[in-house]
């Protein structure tokens, strides 16, 4: 593990000693240098969430990373990540850690039967269909 963090600072210190127009001509290039920022950042502070989330990223969201890169870049001279954003593993697993706590507290409740309204019955005549009232056949016409 040691390797990979002596190998993501001098890469943190490369890409942070590089130009803003060098960096945002970079993230063109399927957002690659970037993605390489947010997996190096993780793994120096042994985020294992991090690094998995960096590597997803960087398969599926590389068309959209890089134009919100391309913006923070040009506008705050930064790739934001996790630990910008305030996200911290610690603080996940915590988090995750009270709510299966509460779920483990909470009294399981009886599932609540919803009442269902008695069925009104129709009479008997909004059934059947409204028959014209028929004329009594004449003498000599045919039905």
């Amino acid at each position: 593990m040691d390797e990979i963090n002596n190998l993501g600072k001098k890469y943190l210190n490369w890409y942070n000693g590089l130009g803003k127009l060098v960096r945002i001509l970079l993230c063109l290039l399927w957002d690659v240098p970037s993605n390489l920022v947010r997996f190096f950042k993780s793994a120096s502070k042994n985020n294992v969430l991090g690094m998995v989330l960096a590597v997803l990223l960087a398969i599926v969201g590389g068309w959209i990373l890089f134009i919100v890169d391309i913006i923070t870049i040009a506008v705050s001279d930064k790739v934001y990540w996790l630990d910008e954003l305030g996200v911290d593993e610690e603080k996940m697993s915590h988090v995750t850690e009270a709510k299966a706590e509460e779920k483990e507290e909470a009294p399981a409740e009886a599932p609540v039967e919803e009442e269902k309204a008695p069925e009104e019955e129709a009479p008997a005549e909004a059934e059947a269909p409204a028959e014209a009232p028929e004329e009594e056949a004449k003498d000599g016409e045919v039905e």
